[in-house]
Order: structure tokens, then sequence, then C-alpha cells
């Protein structure tokens, strides 16, 4: 009976405890200044010149053989803005990725950099009938500007320089210089374009104050589970990359007498392996995350999240069960590519696969390396990277620091929503700010898009498009953040 009591005594404790910190799990009140520039914005004006860097097709591609469309949008930049050309200085790096510079007048001050990039990922021909404008028409209609990189990210491109542009207008000089860049070859890994800009910056021992690149965004309607507020996420990490090839040999021959398991089946049942043995999980980002935005749910889910000291296998186990969020917590296996034979009834003399991995803070291409070869356990299979390629995760940025207050500050002022949560979180795509590390400590990764899940998927997808009221956000965005830097100093 003693027992009994003192089981229940210490269940009621549990209990109180657990309610105590739900109760205290509150949402932070949020203090939101008038935005720093309050001029309007000529929104047909905008959105046209939009509509027209739309219509250029700077697909990107490793090989690049025409450079036609790309040279034509730098023409058609110098011409839309020209304040911006006459004043700031511009160096075209690689024949065509931009840099441009605005000297600010206090040079005791580090620069900052914003960037973007000029190149769009293909549309498939097999889709064009499913697009309700062509992707390159820069169409209008609806309050929408559709095209390709209309979110990815030609409105990060021009909404940056409209905002430059403006405040030359309004006769600003900048205390804090101001770099621009603008790599053309992103989204196919940036060695051309971001890498060739930062090496330049970097033999000019530039130190920079802050970056601020692509990554997060102003995210709701259901993309982050149990939350009605909108969430803008700045990313302070990026995930590591690499793609490693599986290989084993065998004697091949005809397919009428098999050995029990060709070099294809090796290979297959080492894929397998891989996929039935995740990474460990990190819940360290995820904690951050949910510290901020766990207070905006309700029921049990605020339970859980107030109560992680207690809740973390549930949480984990729940976040493993969902892709999204799973890319989050821990390294990912993809298998993405295999091949065998040249022909159905010849057993293999060599088979390969190819996998995937997007790698967390804390772990190393080479990490990974010797974790895929600990799990499939067998020497006959050659572990090698694709192309010799691999990118380390980046180094965390600091989320208490006056640039990320800055540049969450800029969202609220833009947003003017105190039921927005501003919150650190870790990007689990590559971007271009992964060849900048050396150049400043403070790395953020955001980029002033409204989405929900409908949206998300228009996203390197089917019908991609802006609002014209997002667009001037976006403006108004970079206006903020230019503005605000040069109101706290390093």
């Amino acid at each position: 009976m003693a027992i009994l009591k003192w089981a229940v005594s210490l269940l009621l404790l549990l209990l109180v405890v657990l309610l105590l910190n739900t109760l205290n799990f509150k949402v932070q009140e949020v203090h939101i200044q008038a935005a720093l520039d309050n001029s309007a914005i000529n929104k047909d004006a905008v959105a046209q010149r939009l509509s027209q860097a739309l219509q250029f097709q700077t697909i990107s591609s490793v090989e690049l053989e025409n450079k036609a469309p790309f040279l034509a949008f730098h023409a058609f930049l110098k011409s839309s803005f020209p304040q911006l050309h006459k004043t700031l200085q511009l160096e075209v790096v690689n024949d065509l990725s931009l840099l441009y510079f605005w000297q600010g007048s206090d040079l005791t001050l580090k620069p900052m950099l914003l960037m973007s990039h000029l190149d769009v990922v293909p549309v498939d021909n097999e889709t064009l009938d499913r697009w309700k404008h062509a992707p390159f028409s820069g169409h209008i209609e609806g309050g929408n500007i559709w095209g390709r990189g209309a979110i990815d990210i030609k409105s990060g491109v021009m909404a940056s320089l409209e905002a430059v542009e403006d405040l030359i207008s309004q006769g600003f000089q900048p205390k804090r210089s101001l770099y621009l860049a603008f790599g053309h070859d992103e989204e196919v890994g940036g060695k051309q374009g971001a890498k060739a800009i930062s090496t330049l910056l970097r033999q000019r021992k530039v130190a920079l104050e802050f970056i601020l690149d692509e990554g997060g965004s102003i995210v709701g309607g259901g993309i982050i589970p149990g939350v009605e507020n909108q969430v803008a996420l700045i990313g302070i990490a990026e995930k590591g990359y690499v793609s490693l090839k599986l290989t084993t040999k065998a004697a091949g021959g005809h397919s009428s007498m098999p050995e029990k398991h060709s070099a294809l089946g090796i290979i297959a049942k080492a894929l397998v392996d891989l996929e039935n043995t995740p990474f460990p999980a990190n819940l360290d980002f995820s904690k951050a995350l949910f510290q901020n935005i766990g207070p905006a749910m309700t029921g049990l889910n605020k339970v859980i999240f107030a109560n992680m000291w207690l809740t973390e296998p549930i949480v984990e186990r729940v976040l493993s069960n969902s892709k999204t969020t799973n890319a989050t917590i821990r390294t990912t296996t993809a298998v993405t590519m295999a091949k065998g034979s040249s022909k159905d009834n010849i057993l293999p003399s060599e088979a390969t696969a190819t996998v995937n991995f997007r790698i967390m803070p804390g772990e190393t291409v080479q990490s990974v390396i010797d974790y895929v070869i600990d799990v499939i356990g067998n020497k006959n299979i050659q572990v090698s990277s694709v192309g010799g390629f691999g990118n380390n995760p980046s180094s965390v940025s600091d989320s208490e620091s006056l640039n990320f207050e800055l540049i969450k500050n800029s969202i609220y002022r833009v947003t003017q929503d105190t039921r927005l949560i501003v919150t650190p979180y870790l990007v689990v795509g590559a971007t271009d700010a992964q060849h900048y590390t050396k150049l400043s400590n403070n790395i953020y990764r955001f980029a002033f898009n409204r989405l929900n899940p409908e949206t998300l998927d228009r996203m390197h997808g089917i019908n991609e498009r802006i609002t014209v009221k997002d667009y001037i956000d976006v403006i108004r965005f970079f206006r903020e953040v230019i503005l605000g830097a040069n109101a706290h100093h390093s």
C-alpha cells in the first residue's frame, strides 16, 4: 500500500510539473516598430520589370553553352536601374555573375552582402501543357506574376535592385558599405558564380558584417503541423552534401546460371541495409525551432513540446515519421540511381548505385563515408564520392546576434504582424551561401517569400508565380535591411 501511495504521489507530482511547464510555455510578446521607410512603391512599374526579368531564359547547366540569355539579362538590368548603375561599382565575374559595390561613408564599419542568383531551373517539356501561362511569359493576371524564377529567385535579384534604386532616388547615402552578389549557376552548385565571387572577395581580404542569402521563408497554412501562426524561418546553417557511389564486381555470365547473389543483388542488399539503418537523430536545431513555435500550439502538442526533457523520444519518433521534419533532425539517405548489365539475360560483371546524403552539422563527408562502410559491412563493395565532390555542413551562425535581430526586426516592420513567429532553423538544401563561409561568421538564409503547401510545390514546379503584393513586400524588406544595417554598428 505504501508503494502504491508513493507511485500515486509521484504521478501527481509529474502531472503538476507537466501542467506548470505547459502554462509557462508562452509565445513571446512582440513589440513592432514602424517601418524605417514608408514611402510608396509604384506597384505597376515594379511588377512590369519583374515580368520582363522572368522572360529571360537564364537556365543553368554545368556546361553552360548558351550565354546569350544571361548577357541579355545583364543589359536589361542596366537599362532598368540607371541610378544604381551610375552610383554602384559593377564587376562581371566569370562572364556571367554580377558583383555590385555601394561604398559607405564610414569605412570602419564592415560591409554587408545581400545575395540572390540569376539562374533558374529548366522546365520539363512534358509539363508545358499544365502551366496556366507559359513558364517564361512573365504573364501578369489576377494580381500574380507568372514564370520560372518568380519564387526561386529572380524576385530576390530584382527586389534588392529595386530597393537600392529607390533609396538612391531618395538621396540615401549608406554609412555601411553594401555588396550585392548574383551568381549565375546556383542551381548546379555555384562553382563558377558564387564560389568565384567569394574567392575574389577573400583575395581582397574583405571581411563582412553579415551575409543574407535565400533559404527560409514565411510559411503557414499547414507546412508546420499544429501551428496556425505564420512562421518566418531564418536559416542559421545548412546541411552538407555528398553523393556516394557503391561499386562491386563479379564474374558476370549468362543469366541461366546465376550465382546466389549477382553483383546487382549484392548492391541491392547494401541499399536496403542503408535505408533500414538511418543516421542517428540530432534534435539540437529542432529544439530551438520548437522552443519558439511550440507555445503557439494547442492541446497535446503544446504539452509535448513544453516538456521536451521527458518527451524527447516521442518527439524524435514523430519527427522521423514525416519526410519534411525527418530531414531537419538527421543526415538523410536517398537512393537515387542504380546500374547493372546492359541486357536482361546477362549477369552484370559490375554493378553500381548512387546514394545522396544531406549531412547534419556535427558530421562530415568523411564521417558519412565511414558510417556507410560500417553499415554495409562488405569489403567487396567500394565506396567513393561521385566526382570526388562533397560539401561539409556549414558553420552555425548566432541567432542571438545583432545581425539576426536586424533581419528579424526587418521582417516584423514589413509584416506588422504581432502573431508572426520568427525563429532560427536548419536549411536542408544547399544555397550559394555555402561558398561564403570564410567571409563572415554571420550568414543567414531568408527570402521574404510567403509559402503554403501549394506555393511550396510551385518552387521548381508547375505554375510558379508570386503575387504583386508579396513582391512589393520583398522590396520593402530589402529596404528595411539596408536601412537597419546603417542604424546599428558592429
